[in-house]
């Protein structure tokens, strides 16, 4: 499949090799119940959700505390790891104070 989406981009196939591979995709995602998803998709849809993530943490604490400091948000904006993410994301929920919480952030970093 990896190779027919590289063709594809790479050669622009013709009208007709184009429907073949159309019909070939089709089929292929019929048989698997599900559509096929390049790396480049999943990396894509990996993005969006740490992104979703940091907002939130960024979110619930602009909520909570009112004032967060710039430097504490850049740091949250800056993290990859999506189960610290989450994890970040429920203590920012529970979390009694900002202190505590860039402790929290500061042991991961």
């Amino acid at each position: 499949m990896e190779l027919f989406r590289f063709l594809d981009w790479v050669l622009g196939l013709p009208k007709p090799l184009t429907l073949q591979f159309n019909q070939f995709l089709h089929e292929y995602e019929e048989k698997k119940k599900m559509p096929y998803i390049t790396s480049i998709e999943r990396m894509g849809i990996e993005k969006g959700h740490q992104e979703g993530r940091q907002e939130a943490v960024i979110d619930i604490l602009q909520t909570r505390f009112k004032r967060v400091p710039k430097t504490l948000i850049k740091t949250v904006q800056n993290l990859d790891d999506l189960s610290f993410l989450s994890k970040l994301l429920k203590e920012a929920v529970l979390v009694d104070s900002l202190k505590t919480f860039k402790q929290m952030v500061a042991l991961k970093q």
